[in-house]
């Protein structure tokens, strides 16, 4: 348990956003830290046919582009970026758009223009190996008769769909490009309960710790929790806002029915940011009860201290007065003087104790 939560590291994995300080406006750098080749998969479906090319350059993703069919390309990784500016020029990206593909610091928006729609979100894990959360943007272009997602990494989050889609199951392969835009958001929605569940986890474990063991070291796992939390708010909140204007506003590429299922997806973000304002109550309330227990126990040893040093106060007093060098004490040199000495301490403590005892003082 202690090894699960009370070591201090970074919640996020640092980025370095310094790399583009200096650039004009427009210039696609990558801000980042993945490495690797630039892969690009593209799909063509419609409700007959199913087709899967995987490792394509820019031009062959061009020539498969069907005008009847739904044209999906995926695009994993962000080095060669000569590649996908190709891309980009084709299908009219803009530049600006291109430099927020590629700054995976980008708060999570959507801009909707007149023959396309632009989506960045944010796509998060959690990582079991360095105990964190591991954060990886997602960016959607949908444009005249295309889809195409840029992937930061090769982690291949919508195989699920891919599957799906395969398979001809749902109604994915009936609709066009904007319906499958809200399922690739839809799926990465459905994330965040996963690591919902696992905050709950973490802090059902924490309790019990509180109420069995509340040791100082807890205060290091609330802290951890709750920059989890806030990174989780500040992700979804923005992206709960985008989604409910473009829920409530026509767009040009978004078709009324897929409108619809956008409001379903607002409902689970508005549901995962109450849950997450739950979490930080309750994350708070038990940091209160921390501070509390480690008060009472603060308040209880000064208490037993005080209540010693109570019971020992007469008698040192008794002590320090035979204590002294005067010549004519009588009872200094008399007989029975050392035992009646030690059994009126004994009894002077055994007095007081019985008295505090009565008091419910201890």
């Amino acid at each position: 348990m202690a090894e699960r939560y009370y070591h201090i590291e970074p919640y996020m994995k640092k980025r370095r956003l310094s790399k583009k300080a200096g650039l004009p406006p427009g210039s696609p750098v990558y801000t980042g830290t993945q490495t690797g080749n630039t892969a690009i998969n593209m799909l063509v479906f419609d409700d007959a046919d199913f087709k899967l090319y995987e490792g394509i350059t820019v031009e062959e993703a061009i020539d498969f582009q069907g005008e009847t069919t739904t044209n999906w390309i995926q695009v994993n990784g962000f080095n060669q970026s000569e590649s996908l500016q190709k891309l980009a020029d084709h299908f009219g990206i803009h530049p600006l758009i291109m430099e927020d593909i590629f700054n995976v610091e980008h708060m999570p928006k959507i801009e909707d223009m007149e023959k396309s729609l632009f989506v960045t979100l944010k796509n998060l894990s959690w990582d079991e190996t360095d105990q964190l959360i591991d954060s990886e943007q997602i960016s959607l272009f949908l444009g005249p008769n295309v889809l195409i997602s840029f992937e930061e990494k090769d982690n291949n989050i919508f195989a699920p769909i891919t599957e799906r889609l395969k398979a001809g199951k749902g109604k994915g392969r009936v609709r066009q490009e904007d319906y499958l835009c809200y399922l690739l958001i839809d799926h990465i929605v459905d994330n965040y309960y996963f690591l919902l569940d696992h905050t709950e986890d973490q802090m059902e474990d924490l309790e019990k710790l509180l109420i069995d063991n509340p040791t100082n070291e807890l205060s290091y796992s609330f802290l951890r929790l709750k920059k989890n939390l806030m990174l989780l708010r500040k992700t979804i909140n923005p992206l709960k806002e985008e989604i409910r204007y473009l829920y409530r506003e026509d767009s040009g590429v978004i078709t009324e029915y897929t409108r619809q299922y956008l409001g379903d997806i607002n409902d689970h973000l508005s549901f995962i940011i109450q849950s997450i304002d739950s979490f930080r109550e309750m994350i708070a309330s038990m940091m209160d009860l921390l501070m509390a227990n480690n008060a009472n126990r603060m308040n209880s040893i000064m208490k037993t201290l005080t209540l010693v040093s109570t019971i020992f106060i007469p008698m040192t007093l008794v002590s320090s007065i035979y204590g002294m060098n005067f010549e004519f004490m009588p009872e200094l040199h008399w007989k029975y003087g050392y035992p009646v000495f030690l059994a009126g301490l004994t009894t002077m403590g055994l007095v007081m104790y019985v008295y505090m005892k009565k008091k419910n003082w201890f």
